[in-house]
C-alpha cells in the first residue's frame, strides 16, 4: 500500500520510516516502565516527517496496544477509586478535545497545522521543565495530596491534552504520585488510567473521521516494533542509568519543542543543506 499521504513533501522514505519506527520504539520503552516520560518524544519526532492529524491518529491504536501490554504486567496493581476520580472528569476533556479535532477537520487541517505543532511544542517544552524539576515536583506532590477539585482539574486537562496530542503523562503522574500509592501501585494505576483514557478516545477519533482502515494498515506495518520496544525497555532497566538517560530525554524534548513552537522545518533544512553541500 502507498503511504505517501503520511509523508510531508520532500521527506525521503528511508528517513520517514526511520523516525516513525524510532517513535514507536520509544512508546514501547516508555510503557515498559523505563524512563516513563520518554513517550512524549514520539509526537514531536513524528511531526518532523508527518502531518499533525496523521501523527495523532496513527499513534492511538499503537498506544492502546502498548497499554494492554503494560496492564498485563500490572493487572493486579490498580487503585480503582483513584482511577475513577481522575478518569470520570477526563471524559469531559476527551469530548472537548474531540470537538476541537472535529472543528479542525471541518475547517481544513492544513489551516491549523502550525497552531497544532506549536501546541505540541509548548507541551514538549513544559514537559522538559517537568523532567528538569521531576524530583522537586514529586516531593511537592507527596507533601500536597490532591483533593477532589484537583482530581477534576487534572482529569479534564489530561483528557484534553491526551486527545489533542497524547501528552497527558505529567498531569496523571503528578496527581497519582500525590496520593501516596507506593511504587508498584502507582505504576499500575497510571497504566490502567491511560488504558481507560485511550480506549475512551478511540470511538471519538472514529466519529470525527481520524481513524480509518488506512490508519490501521499503516499501524499494522509498525506492529512488530511494540514488543521490541517493551523488550528494550526491560533490557535497559538494569543496564542503563535512568538519571543521565532522563537528562538526554530532557535535552531532546526541549530541542524538539522549541523547533515546533517556532515552526522550524528541521528535516527540510537539513536535506537542503546536504543537497547544497553535495
Amino acid at each position: 500500500m502507498n503511504f505517501d499521504s503520511y509523508m510531508l513533501p520532500g521527506v525521503p522514505a528511508a528517513l520517514f520510516w526511520t523516525l516513525v519506527s524510532v517513535a514507536v520504539l520509544l512508546q514501547g520503552i516508555s510503557k515498559s516502565g523505563f524512563a516513563g516520560g520518554l513517550g512524549i518524544l514520539s509526537v514531536p519526532l513524528m511531526l518532523l516527517v508527518m502531518p499533525a492529524d496523521r501523527v495523532v491518529a496513527a499513534l492511538l491504536p499503537i498506544l492502546i496496544l502498548c497499554d494492554f501490554n503494560a496492564i498485563y504486567f500490572h493487572r493486579s496493581n490498580c487503585d480503582w477509586p483513584q482511577l475513577r476520580r481522575i478518569y470520570l472528569p477526563a471524559i469531559i476533556g476527551i469530548v472537548l478535545g474531540a470537538a476541537v479535532w472535529w472543528y479542525i477537520g471541518q475547517a481544513g487541517v492544513h489551516q491549523y497545522e502550525v497552531p497544532l505543532k506549536r501546541f505540541v511544542g509548548c507541551i514538549a517544552v513544559l514537559f522538559a521543565g517537568y523532567i528538569f524539576a521531576k524530583e522537586t515536583s514529586m516531593q511537592w506532590a507527596a507533601q500536597h495530596k490532591a483533593g477532589p477539585r484537583a482530581a477534576w482539574a487534572a482529569g479534564i486537562s489530561a483528557g484534553f491534552t491526551s486527545t489533542l496530542a497524547h501528552a497527558a503523562g505529567p498531569i496523571v503522574s503528578l496527581y497519582m504520585f500525590s496520593q501516596g500509592l507506593g511504587k508498584t501501585r502507582f505504576v499500575g494505576t497510571v497504566a490502567w488510567t491511560f488504558t481507560a483514557i485511550n480506549l475512551t478516545k478511540l470511538p471519538f477519533y472514529l466519529a470525527v473521521g481520524m481513524i480509518d482502515w488506512r490508519v490501521l494498515t499503516f499501524d499494522a506495518v509498525l506492529l512488530p516494533l511494540i514488543p521490541l520496544g517493551s523488550f528494550l525497555g526491560l533490557w535497559m532497566h538494569d543496564r542503563v542509568p535512568e538519571r543521565p538517560f532522563n537528562w538526554l530525554v530532557l535535552a531532546l524534548t526541549l530541542v524538539a519543542g522549541v523547533q515546533l513552537v517556532f515552526n522550524v522545518p528541521v528535516v527540510q533544512l537539513a536535506l537542503q543543506a546536504l543537497a547544497g553541500g553535495g
